[in-house]
């Protein structure tokens, strides 16, 4: 059967033909659940009926689903709106019985859809959206006439562990005292508060439950059905890892005709609360030289431990352009089985390697995947991601002479190549304002060999210089060019005149580096008196618009 199209109405393809667990495992399974054994009408293989098949939403938002599977007593053709009869059905000839549910219906049970497989959860609990939608609605309220469909769960209770059978299409809620099962999801129990004109005799009846119900007799678009549920959660707790049978049905009861159906939401049958993911923060390019830790953890397993493998894809090759290493510095060079613990953080440590052809960038795709039950080790958990792969630029320094007279206040150094900012190292770092920035103060006052290091921004690449300063002690020799520079009287116990052409700074400095004068008046000669300062050797520091000097002054 082909896709029937009608404009704000929901379409709806046939299975027929399909692999029923193929079916299933593509449309309905999610995160985290490992389906098996799937059987509709109790066979297995192909799917014979047109009882089943698939949904799109196509802008009907009545269900708040966009597709996934559909189940009626009938053909599913009659699910499409509009809304434009009053009791639409499409028989199935030969059509199932379902004896798991004739002991919650009122009549004689026909036209059953069931879907019956096997599954495993990752943790203790497992989830599904659905919807329920009938022709019965609104006239067979709370009649005889009472379409019936259930949601049932075989396996070990997870208190008792004792195996036995419940129905997970509850009414939010409705677990009390009265009802420790809770109300099950029918015609009779969610509908719109008052019985309907062929109804009023029927057993199990419930008004207060209206809220979950839309009436659909006036609307001109979505669904052929007279009325429908709110979408609803199908969930309960289970032992994870432990193998349970989902049974799911859904029948015409008292006779054939006025078809029902339900509307499992695409992907939603899930043990969601495991998983295995990466933390992709900040982490998604590889610079060669720099490896790059990428963690990923794995939260909520019903074990401590999980096997992990990891594959590579993308245009990086590995062992040419790129290595792969774990945090307990195993190589991975393929699909290799490691141990990783529950919500413990471990890494993954991707490098580039040097001399990769990397003309342009290439891309690192790693597929992690674990199995966590070891019972059932096609139960995996999984996550991908994506890495660039591109080269880093080199550091680059410039060895530096810095020549002085008598006391060099300043080093620095140049860096001619890398990716900016750069962090700085100095070695030794004595005499020096700051020995981690590129340009910083100094009090040097002998001959010294630095050795500095550079490292990009990404702590990828880095080159070390070698920093000379050498000393000068006669008065013939300036820092930087020669600018011409009178100091007098030197010896002095006054005033020390100091005059040179454009003066923009003196400092005066003792022997232990203390910084005792300053001035930054612009001038052609200005005078210090030195009456103030203790009796020793200063070195005076002049800078001016053509350079700077640093001499020696006595002060008695």
């Amino acid at each position: 059967m082909g896709n029937l199209h009608a404009q704000n109405n929901i379409t709806v393809t046939s299975a027929v033909g399909q692999d029923v667990n193929d079916f299933v495992d593509s449309a309905l399974a999610g995160k985290g659940v490992y389906i098996t054994n799937a059987k509709f009408s109790n066979t297995s293989g192909p799917i014979l009926s047109d009882q089943i098949g698939v949904f799109q939403a196509n802008g009907f938002t009545g269900f708040s689903m966009d597709s996934g599977i559909v189940m009626t007593t009938g053909n599913i053709a009659v699910a499409p709106g509009p809304n434009n009869l009053t009791s639409a059905s499409q028989p199935i000839t030969g059509y199932y019985s379902d004896a798991e549910l004739a002991p919650i219906a009122t009549s004689s049970i026909n036209g059953c859809a069931t879907l019956d497989f096997d599954f495993v959860g990752l943790t203790d609990m497992i989830s599904f959206m659905y919807t329920f939608a009938s022709e019965e609605y609104p006239e067979y309220v709370c009649s005889n006439f009472n379409d019936v469909f259930a949601f049932y769960v075989t396996g070990p209770d997870p208190e008792t562990m004792e195996e036995r059978t419940w129905n997970v299409a509850i009414i939010p809620g409705s677990v009390s005292d009265s009802t420790p099962e809770g109300i099950a999801v029918a015609i009779n129990t969610i509908n719109p508060g008052v019985p309907g004109t062929s109804g009023g005799g029927g057993s199990g009846c419930y008004y207060e439950y209206t809220s979950y119900y839309n009436d659909n007799t006036s609307i001109s678009d979505g669904v052929q059905y007279d009325g429908y549920t709110s979408k609803l959660v199908a969930t309960t707790q289970i032992v994870p890892c432990a193998l349970y049978h989902m049974h799911l049905s859904v029948c015409n009861v008292g006779d054939n005709a006025y078809d029902s159906g339900v509307f499992l939401e695409y992907g939603s049958f899930s043990s969601p609360s495991t998983q295995l993911h990466f933390n992709r923060v900040d982490r998604d390019t590889v610079r060669v030289g720099c490896p790059t830790r990428v963690p990923f953890e794995m939260s909520q397993s019903a074990y401590d431990d999980g096997v992990c493998h990891i594959t590579y894809g993308g245009t990086a090759v590995y062992g040419v352009d790129f290595t792969c290493t774990t945090d307990s510095g195993a190589v991975m060079e393929g699909d290799q089985p490691f141990y990783i613990s529950k919500e413990t953080t471990h890494y993954l440590n991707v490098a580039g390697i040097p001399g990769a052809n990397l003309t342009q960038p290439k891309y690192i795709e790693l597929y992690i995947e674990t199995s966590v039950c070891p019972a059932f080790p096609d139960l995996k958990v999984y996550d991908t991601m994506r890495l660039v792969l591109v080269n880093n630029p080199s550091v680059a320094l410039r060895d530096t002479i810095i020549e002085c007279n008598h006391l060099c206040t300043e080093v620095g150094v140049e860096v001619v190549g890398g990716a900016a900012p750069f962090t700085f190292q100095w070695l030794p770092a004595e005499h020096l304002a700051d020995p981690t920035a590129q340009y910083t103060e100094a009090f040097i006052t002998q001959d010294a060999i630095y050795h500095v290091v550079a490292t990009d921004r990404y702590r990828c690449a880095s080159d070390t210089a070698k920093v000379t300063i050498d000393i000068h002690t006669s008065e013939a020799v300036d820092e930087v060019d020669a600018p011409e520079v009178k100091i007098y009287p030197n010896p002095t116990d006054g005033l020390l005149n100091i005059a040179a052409q454009d003066i923009i700074q003196v400092d005066m400095y003792n022997v232990s580096g203390q910084k005792v004068y300053t001035d930054s008046r612009h001038t052609q000669q200005l005078q210090l008196d030195t009456q103030s300062f203790a009796p020793g050797t200063y070195y005076l520091r002049v800078v001016t618009a053509n350079g700077s000097s640093t001499q020696t002054v006595v002060v008695r």
